[in-house]
């Protein structure tokens, strides 16, 4: 069964609903992600693990909506990003399209953090709208989300951006991936004695070039693609194990 919706025909979308009223709806973005990996990154790792789940559980994958609210990446070439406002209005009007269509269990999996305030806003209006409740988890593996026990494959002392998290799942999700030019974060030459002291405790607009002059965070150079293998495949079993779920409520 072809389980990628956009190459359905429609009279075959229409003979699933008759079924089964899941949907995956993939959402990513359009940014800088260090100077080893392409700036589709996100948007591409929400494509895979997305039709990864949907061949498990035979529930339809959406196109994936490749822009994001990136607009603190924006001194970065090359990155793209929608406004809250409009990313929140695109949110609620695509799967509106979806319940229009007899859809009622949407699981927008998410693969960028500067998402998540303006899908928890578009989901608010979508339930006081239609009354339709709609889900969303990461696409990323997270010590607190799905596939939490495989994150310890990993050794950098924090989280990043391009990272050897998220390198490593590129390796092995077959991304264009540049190691030679992989960088270990450092400390930006503009951090000022006034920001180290109290940057952790107070929050200011800070655009992404504050924290990093490359572009990444971690230590991508640690990544390796058994990491990645290890990591994807413990998140794909657990958010297939969510949708076997959802599908039987």
């Amino acid at each position: 069964m072809e389980t990628r919706m956009y190459k359905t025909t429609w009279p075959e979308v229409e003979e699933y609903l008759k079924e089964n009223d899941v949907v995956i709806f993939p959402v990513g973005s359009q940014e800088q992600h260090g100077k080893h990996l392409a700036e589709d990154n996100d948007s591409f790792t929400a494509t895979e693990i997305a039709r990864r789940v949907g061949e498990r559980t035979g529930v339809l994958v959406a196109p994936t909506l490749p822009f994001g609210n990136s607009v603190h990446h924006m001194n970065f070439p090359g990155t793209m990003t929608l406004t809250f406002e409009t990313l929140v209005a695109v949110y609620r009007e695509l799967c509106e399209c979806l319940i229009h269509h007899g859809f009622r269990k949407i699981v927008v999996m998410n693969a960028h953090g500067g998402n998540t305030a303006a899908i928890a806003q578009a989901l608010r209006e979508i339930k006081e709208d239609t009354g339709i409740k709609v889900y969303s988890l990461m696409a990323f593996p997270s010590q607190r989300g799905f596939g939490a026990e495989s994150t310890q494959v990993i050794k950098q002392e924090s989280g990043g951006h391009a990272c050897e998290l998220e390198t490593s799942i590129e390796l092995y999700l077959g991304q264009r991936v540049l190691m030679e030019k992989a960088e270990k974060w450092k400390k930006p030459k503009g951090i000022t004695a006034f920001d180290e002291k109290w940057g952790r405790k107070v929050s200011w607009t800070r655009d992404f070039d504050w924290s990093t002059e490359i572009g990444s965070l971690g230590d991508p150079e640690a990544a390796t693609e058994e990491k990645g293998r290890q990591m994807v495949e413990a998140t794909v079993d657990e958010i297939s194990a969510f949708i076997e779920d959802l599908k039987a409520l």
